[in-house]
């Protein structure tokens, strides 16, 4: 992932858009908005290529959603722990494994939290990057 956050970063820096240094919940309104409105329009393009089932249109758009979505994580500075801050709600998904070996699931087919289920530390993540 930190080959494509420098890649979002050289793209930001070249084009002049919007990103912080260090981390940071606030964003300007107008880039919150740009970023919420990016994110929309290509999760509408992921929907139509999924209905059409044009295999290059989902491949363009889930690409294209990962572009928008970095270019998100490093609006907010967090480009130096998107890695940590996945590993660590990788971790705690992965404790949706029952203590006996199994997995619950929703009727839609989501995994549900078994009452062993730890919920991810991103507090401690992002102490540890400051």
């Amino acid at each position: 992932m930190r080959a494509q956050l420098e890649a979002l970063l050289e793209f930001h820096r070249t084009m002049g858009v919007y990103f912080a240094e260090k981390p940071t919940a606030h964003l300007p309104e107008d880039v919150a908005a740009v970023r919420l409105a990016l994110l929309e329009e290509e999760l509408e393009e992921y929907r139509q290529a999924l209905a059409a089932e044009d295999l290059v249109a989902v491949a363009d758009a889930l690409t294209d959603l990962l572009y928008v979505l970095l270019g998100t994580f490093i609006s907010h500075g967090l480009q130096d722990m998107a890695e940590a801050l996945f590993a660590e709600v990788h971790r705690s998904n992965m404790t949706k494994i029952g203590p006996d070996g199994r997995v619950i699931y929703r009727e839609d087919g989501k995994v549900l939290k078994p009452p062993t289920f730890e919920p991810p530390d991103l507090q401690r993540v992002l102490r540890g990057h400051r």
